[in-house]
């Protein structure tokens, strides 16, 4: 981490990076790396190396992952006061810049998925905008690292009240959204003329599910 947390900490808070990290989200990571675009950029430069591109599969999905991170981070709804500010925390404590941006960089290594990453950089940007503190963003971003991407639009029906308990969605999909706290479930007994003590369960999104669509999707 010594050297790779600066790097990531310069390519993060430079705001003219933002656009080279949108043409590589467009074009891809061979195409980018292959005109040297991406070279002046710090965390780049680190993961290539001496090498013209980076050629293990780790490797490519780390700048992926990083550069989806910092193009949703740059795109302009941080307020620039907010980032100076943490600009000047992490300056005056690199302890604290160790510790958060890597985690970051960790969470980062281990998405596959890009959605994760562009969650997870909505989620920093609400932590700089200080809509959310250190310990909530945690929280977020380890449910983010273990949640189903195909679960994310159940998630949403229940919080817009459009699927309301479990006889009309997936069940195993709402359970894995239960079991990680971002819906709440009561079970209820239903009568019908030709079935007796049926049961389903009744949904809705529990605030910690709130706190994750207000900041994860719609911020």
């Amino acid at each position: 981490m010594d050297k790779i947390v600066p790097a990531f900490e310069v390519s993060l808070l430079d705001p003219t990076l933002a656009e080279v990290c949108s043409d590589f989200v467009e074009a891809g990571i061979d195409s980018v790396l292959n005109d040297g675009v991406l070279k002046g950029i710090p965390i780049v430069c680190l993961v290539v190396g001496a090498g013209k591109t980076a050629q293990n599969i780790h490797d490519r999905n780390l700048l992926r992952q990083t550069l989806k991170f910092i193009n949703l981070f740059n795109n302009g709804t941080v307020k620039p006061d907010k980032v100076e500010k943490y600009r000047k925390k992490l300056k005056d404590n690199p302890k604290k810049a160790e510790e958060e941006l890597g985690r970051v960089i960790i969470l980062l290594n281990s998405n596959v998925d890009l959605k994760k990453s562009d969650i997870l950089g909505k989620f920093y940007k609400a932590y700089v905008n200080e809509d959310l503190n250190w310990e909530q963003f945690c929280e977020l971003s380890d449910v983010t690292n273990r949640l189903f991407i195909s679960d994310m639009n159940l998630l949403l029906q229940i919080e817009h009240g459009e699927v309301k308990d479990t006889k009309h969605c997936i069940s195993y999909q709402a359970e894995r959204l239960n079991s990680l706290g971002l819906v709440d479930m009561v079970i209820q007994s239903l009568t019908f003329s030709t079935v007796q003590n049926e049961t389903s369960k009744v949904m809705e999104t529990s605030d910690l599910g709130k706190r994750f669509v207000k900041f994860g999707i719609d911020y």
